[in-house]
């Protein structure tokens, strides 16, 4: 990142001669990707002044280097843009995320600031006076030569203080190439993981979103599983351990050609709860849980995503029934399955692809479900569903009421059971049939 040390001489020259000259750093993310050579589209500066942030704002738009600048409620720091770049103020501090998400910020010295960070790579500093590279913590430049993600307090102190850093480690190593997670960072991880209950579910969102959409999430996924992560962000999984085979299977490189193509946030969060419906017993009394619907997954996505997940879930747990292949009435759960699916059928099959390669991978036996999905869907989409209540009241001559619901309804079960029959064929079926009282 050349520009940054165009940016920083810039800033130098507005506050040289000033109370701040002396007391601004760039810091975090930022520093850590210059060394890196990374691109960037966000920048942070901390200032070791109390209230140094509003001071050095009123400088930097005095100076005209800056123009709007809004306080970001929820982190209570200042925004604003220089240069292209988003850029960040805050005084140094030791900020810690309480429970309804604000966060609560006590101005330290800036050695303070730096040792209280997340990780050794994100305490780097570089002194804006200077342009001279900070490591505070002895370890930062060290531990991104090596590609080591390490916490910058030792016995998960880190941890207990901020949880959500336990999912940042995760993103961080998957997100830097050739990044790992040091050994004694990574035992932290998995005693504390229990802390991840605790947390604002809405925190649990922004960093899930983070690696949920990641290029590298193969890799983001295997770290999830191997710290088993999951069992303490989804209360049904809880206390359900993956085995070592299902782990080896989850970084397998015939599995990650297949998680390439999986693009949506919903698809790819459908994977992560895969391997506790595939890596079960019947025997177990887990089975049945593993079976039941999800449901606390709900609180960390919107109603539109948590109806995809949903319906992706929904019918995975239908298809890994294979009882119901024995027969052609039983197909029709299979048919409806993939007609709730609807839009997302290819990431469906995709799943399911990665349920046929796991039953490889555990057995040597391909369960071929992706292909009966294909062939099912292919056949109902040769004579598409397409009957309305209207036609049913016009034909019938029915009133409109709660029976034109129940014909659908039934009309909609006998297209599931045998798709090939024609429309009014089902029509005459649906009617015919008496209604319960």
């Amino acid at each position: 990142m050349i520009e940054l040390e165009e940016i920083r001489k810039k800033i130098y020259g507005a506050i040289k001669g000033t109370e701040l000259e002396y007391c601004c750093y760039f810091a975090g993310g930022c520093v850590r990707d210059m060394y890196l050579n990374r691109e960037r589209t966000d920048l942070d500066i901390c200032v070791e002044k109390e209230e140094g942030d509003k001071l050095l704002a009123n400088i930097l738009q005095e100076k005209g280097l800056i123009r709007k600048v809004v306080r970001y409620q929820r982190t209570d720091t200042l925004m604003t843009k220089i240069d292209g770049y988003s850029l960040e103020l805050s005084p140094t501090q030791i900020r810690t995320e309480v429970d309804n998400g604000k966060v609560h910020k006590t101005f330290v010295p800036v050695e303070e600031d730096a040792r209280s960070r997340d990780f050794t790579i994100n305490a780097l500093m570089i002194a804006i006076h200077s342009g001279d590279l900070l490591d505070f913590t002895q370890k930062g430049i060290k531990d991104l030569e090596s590609r080591l993600i390490r916490a910058c307090e030792s016995e998960g102190k880190g941890f207990v203080k901020d949880p959500i850093r336990i999912l940042r480690a995760v993103r961080l190593a998957a997100e830097l190439d050739n990044f790992t997670i040091e050994e004694k960072t990574g035992a932290e991880i998995q005693k504390k993981s229990f802390l991840l209950e605790e947390l604002n579910p809405l925190r649990i969102t922004r960093e899930l979103e983070k690696i949920l959409l990641l290029k590298s999430f193969f890799k983001a996924q295997y770290l999830l599983q191997s710290f088993q992560l999951m069992s303490h962000l989804l209360s049904e999984f809880k206390n359900i351990t993956l085995d070592e085979k299902t782990l080896n299977w989850l970084k397998h490189p015939e599995l990650s050609k297949l998680i390439q193509t999986l693009e949506s946030l919903e698809g790819r969060f459908c994977f992560l709860c895969l391997p506790f419906y595939l890596n079960r017993k019947d025997s177990n009394s887990e089975f049945k849980v593993n079976l039941e619907p999800l449901k606390s997954y709900h609180r960390y996505f919107s109603n539109k995503q948590n109806r995809h997940i949903d319906n992706l879930l929904y019918a995975i747990r239908v298809f890994l029934n294979e009882f119901y292949l024995k027969s052609e009435m039983e197909l029709s759960h299979l048919r409806e399955a993939i007609h709730i699916v609807n839009d997302d059928f290819e990431e469906f099959v995709i799943l399911l692809q990665c349920v046929d390669n796991y039953k490889g991978w555990r057995s040597g036996t391909n369960s071929a479900l992706s292909k009966l999905a294909i062939e099912l869907k292919n056949e109902m989409d040769a004579n598409p569903f397409h009957i309305t209540g209207t036609e049913f009241m016009e034909q019938y001559q029915i009133k409109e009421g709660k029976e034109i619901g129940i014909y659908l309804q039934r009309a909609l079960t006998i297209w599931y059971q045998n798709p090939k029959l024609s429309m009014p064929e089902i029509m005459d079926l649906a009617i015919n049939l008496p209604i319960e009282k």
